[in-house]
């Protein structure tokens, strides 16, 4: 029989395995900064907004967050726009914080047309905003938010910045790559690592 000091070894890193397990498996989320202005002179260049989309159960929860000085805005009308990969059919936007239901297929300067959208108030606007997209076949992965349009964008937002000329502060702004946290294979194969080694040390001890 192992030691007792190794036996609470063993059970150490099983638990650490599985909180480290699940808090990856929380995380399953998109992240992407908007970092492309469609004028400089107005809006300088960035970075502008950070989109972090998330799937909770089967429908994607999207917050849009302003960076350093800048605030996100809608005059009345589209505030951001993101398109969908796949059917859209019974799309819906729900659980609007800071912002409201868009239009579809709408053309943001610059950047081309979005298949959907949300609207906002008069600048400065918010520094944050927040909603949830569902349809109904549902979503399995937060990246099928990430859709280009035609002009090859998948997220446009309307900035306004404090700091640039009194006669323009005003422009659009889109993203860069995307970069996101382990999606459901990585998860699945770090989880079998962890109990794998733990296993081989259990193993290990009793010999």
């Amino acid at each position: 029989m192992a030691p007792s000091y190794l036996r609470k070894f063993v059970i150490s890193f099983a638990m650490f395995a599985i909180v480290t397990l699940g808090s990856t498996a929380v995380a399953m989320a998109d992240t992407v900064q908007l970092t492309i202005p469609n004028d400089v002179s107005a809006i300088g260049t960035g970075p502008f907004a950070t989109v972090n989309y998330v799937l909770n159960g089967n429908q994607i929860d999207v917050t849009v967050t302003a960076l350093g000085s800048y605030t996100l805005f809608g005059t009345g009308g589209e505030m951001f726009g993101f398109n969908v990969v796949g059917d859209t059919a019974g799309l819906n936007i729900i659980n609007l914080v800071n912002c409201a239901v868009g239009s579809t297929n709408q053309q943001l300067d610059g950047f081309g047309k979005f298949e959907f959208s949300v609207s906002g108030d008069q600048p400065p606007g918010v520094t944050t905003f927040s909603f949830t997209v569902t349809r109904d076949i549902g979503f399995s992965s937060a990246s099928q938010l990430f859709e280009n349009n035609a002009s090859g964008h998948a997220f446009a937002a309307h900035i306004y910045n404090p700091n640039g000329p009194a006669e323009a502060r005003t422009g659009f702004a889109t993203n860069g790559d995307p970069s996101s946290v382990p999606e459901p294979a990585s998860i699945f194969l770090l989880g079998s690592g962890l109990f794998g080694a733990a296993a081989g040390l259990r193993r290990r001890f009793k010999k």
